[in-house]
């Protein structure tokens, strides 16, 4: 609109100086009117003008013929000055003002003599104008060197040759002033004398629509750059931003004021700039350059704010017309497509293995069972999130772990349904099942325990990037897919405690049977325990074997002491008890190995406190079931039974007498204790019968 206005003004201008100058030339030829009618009153006054015409025609002729005798030595030596300068497009064009005045001088020339000899015969017509198509090539070759510089105008600020810039601008306004005067010419000269007037050259207009071209044409490389590596993207507005500043602090204040140049430079790469952004986003992008282009976008705004002071009102129209919601959601989807994809992939590679099991997992340097997925998945994840961390977008970071959390969510999903279905074939005795399953349910959990422990960086780097609004709920997220991987861990370690219990149930099964007299039975079972823990102690990372030792502990208890009621069972005492206690050293000296001696012992006191109910006689056996009776509350009294029926030492008259007396003391102790809350124990996870 400024370069209108600005247009419109000088047009105004030119108009009213085209009036005074009619007006000048009218009250001119008045005069000479006058002068003519006093001028006939002289004597011999026609003789006298005769004469005069002839000595002007006789002056006018002899610097005709000599301006024509120099005309090819002239032309040889502006040809010379203009081919060296012309080599240097982007040099400092010292010799161009002094080219544009004796082009400007040949040129006249050639109008005159073609306007005086417009009615000579047409074979010396013909030979003028070749004889001055010497000029014509010659203002060609000008005029081409003059659109380059201008073309070249930010490599010239750059390079410290605004010099060549202004002279460009002199030469401007000087064809500018002599096409004024050929419009007021051609507007007042009489018919006869048209075609002796100056072609209109309107060189203003052209030198703004070469440098449109020359902005046109960068924009269109930057395009073509970035079709090849859209990172060059950034970096090449930013060097565009540079040079306007160069053209705003170098080339603007040495300009008039009227041309408005920095606006100009402005406004036409913006007008570029924005066609490009189309033509970018019309075409399919990646997820990394959508973001690259939305930070791209609000980091033009500010630099063109911030280093030239432009305010984003100005520059019309918008840069991705608010597309930017849409550009979002895009992307949004494009990282949900790529995360699948990438998960499928990483899934069919983890599953193959896991499935096949032909070979043992891989190991880490430290020996433990490892799958590759972990790592995989956090660096994609990481990854996506580098790049959206840089947008400064708080929402868009937040979608994006959402999308993360989503993919995290389905790919324990699918480990777990691939565990459960992989344990139940184990369990089955599948021929689809390959060998090798608890190794490969090691390395799982351990990839597992992994991934949580980058999801805990990952806690931690979003805590630093994001700002309260959506900070809680994104670390909630993360907290949800952390809590997801621990499921697969215990769920993990709890297949491998089932696998070696039930290993260990043969043996388990026929405790104080007729069989477990004659055989170390217990030494069975621990020898499957040790086998297990020995190989799962190397190449299970640490929590996760404590993890297993500790339940293995807790639910062998309850094995152990439901192994009191096997069928065919008889506590043949006193050889029942020495052997029970045997057997209790045994597995107490086990677990003692992995954990402290104290809290062994503290496990295995229930089974303590069994084995001397178990052995007591008379007044001493009411007594040793109140202390058992007493840290473990919750005993069924139906095991206490049977563990009374069992002993070949009672009749089952005294088995009634001693239950009727429990009961009652039970009753007793329940009503007293009527207020109080039942304490869960060991007895808890009893199987009922």
């Amino acid at each position: 609109m400024e370069q209108a206005m600005s247009d419109h003004l000088s047009g105004l201008s030119a108009i009213e100086k085209a009036s005074e100058t009619t007006s000048r030339v009218k009250e001119a030829l008045l005069a000479i009117d006058a002068s003519w009618a006093k001028s006939n009153s002289i004597n011999n006054y026609k003789e006298i003008k005769k004469l005069s015409r002839t000595h002007q025609n006789f002056v006018a002729t002899k610097d005709l013929v000599e301006q024509f005798m120099h005309l090819n030595a002239q032309v040889a030596k502006i040809q010379k000055l203009l081919s060296r300068d012309a080599a240097d497009p982007a040099g400092p064009a010292d010799s161009l003002l002094f080219i544009h005045y004796h082009i400007q001088n040949l040129e006249t020339l050639r109008n005159t003599t073609l306007a005086k000899s417009k009615k000579s015969p047409p074979d010396i017509l013909d030979t003028l104008h070749k004889y001055f198509r010497q000029v014509d090539e010659l203002i060609f070759q000008f005029e081409t060197y003059l659109w380059e510089i201008c073309k070249n105008t930010i490599t010239l600020v750059k390079n410290g040759n605004t010099a060549a810039i202004l002279r460009v601008i002199k030469i401007i306004e000087t064809e500018e002033k002599a096409d004024e005067l050929a419009s007021i010419a051609e507007a007042s000269a009489p018919a006869e004398l048209l075609e002796a007037a100056r072609t209109i050259k309107s060189y203003r207009i052209r030198f703004f629509d070469v440098l449109r071209d020359a902005i046109n044409t960068h924009v269109n490389q930057i395009y073509e750059l970035q079709k090849i590596d859209f990172s060059e993207l950034p970096v090449a507005i930013e060097n565009v931003i540079d040079d306007l500043k160069s053209v705003r602090d170098e080339l603007s204040p040495r300009f008039p004021k009227k041309l408005n140049i920095f606006q100009f430079f402005v406004l036409e790469y913006h007008r570029s700039i924005y066609d490009m952004v189309n033509n970018i986003i019309s075409a399919h992008l990646e997820p990394g350059a959508i973001l690259m282009l939305l930070k791209l976008v609000r980091d033009y705004y500010a630099h063109m704010r911030d280093r030239l002071g432009v305010d984003e009102d100005y520059l019309e129209p918008r840069l991705l017309d608010d597309k930017e919601n849409t550009l979002i959601l895009t992307y949004i989807q494009l990282v949900r497509e790529k995360l699948g994809e990438w998960l499928n992939t990483l899934l069919n590679n983890e599953t193959t293995d896991f499935l096949q099991r032909s070979r043992a997992p891989d190991s880490d340097a430290a020996g433990k069972y490892l799958l590759s997925g972990s790592v995989i998945v956090f660096q994609m994840f990481n990854q996506q999130i580098d790049v959206v961390a840089q947008s400064n977008r708080g929402s868009l970071v937040f979608d994006v772990i959402h999308e993360c959390c989503a993919a995290l969510d389905e790919y324990q999903n699918a480990w777990g349904r691939i565990l459960e279905n992989e344990y139940q074939k184990f369990c089955e005795k599948s021929p689809d099942s390959a060998e090798g399953l608890p190794d490969y349910v090691v390395a799982l959990a351990n990839d597992c325990l992994k991934c949580t422990e980058f999801t805990e960086i990952m806690i931690a780097r979003i805590e630093a990037i994001m700002d309260d609004q959506f900070k809680n709920e994104a670390v909630s997220l993360m907290r949800n897919s952390l809590d997801g991987f621990m499921r697969i861990v215990k769920r993990s370690y709890q297949i491998l405690i089932d696998i070696t219990l039930n290993d260990a149930l043969p043996a388990l099964v026929k405790f104080y049977c007729p069989e477990w007299y004659d055989m170390e039975l217990m030494r069975l079972v621990i020898g499957t325990f040790e086998d297990y823990c020995t190989d799962f102690q190397e190449r299970m990372q640490d929590y996760i074997f404590t993890k297993y030792v500790n339940e293995l502990q807790d639910r062998f208890i309850v094995l152990y002491l439901e192994s009191l009621r096997n069928k065919f069972q008889k506590f043949k005492l006193p050889l029942a008890i020495d052997k029970m206690r045997v057997d209790l050293e045994t597995a107490v000296d086990f677990f003692r190995r992995y954990k402290a001696e104290k809290r062994v012992k503290a496990s295995f006191d229930v089974m303590d406190k069994v084995i001397r109910f178990i052995e007591s006689n008379g007044a001493l056996l009411f007594l040793d079931f109140y202390t058992l009776w007493r840290n473990y509350p919750d005993i069924p009294l139906s095991f206490v039974k049977e563990l009374l029926q069992k002993r070949d030492d009672l009749d089952k008259t005294r088995v009634r007498e001693l239950m009727e007396e429990i009961e009652m003391k039970v009753a007793e102790e329940k009503e007293q204790n009527a207020g109080l809350a039942a304490t869960a124990t060991v007895f808890a996870k009893f199987t009922a019968r």
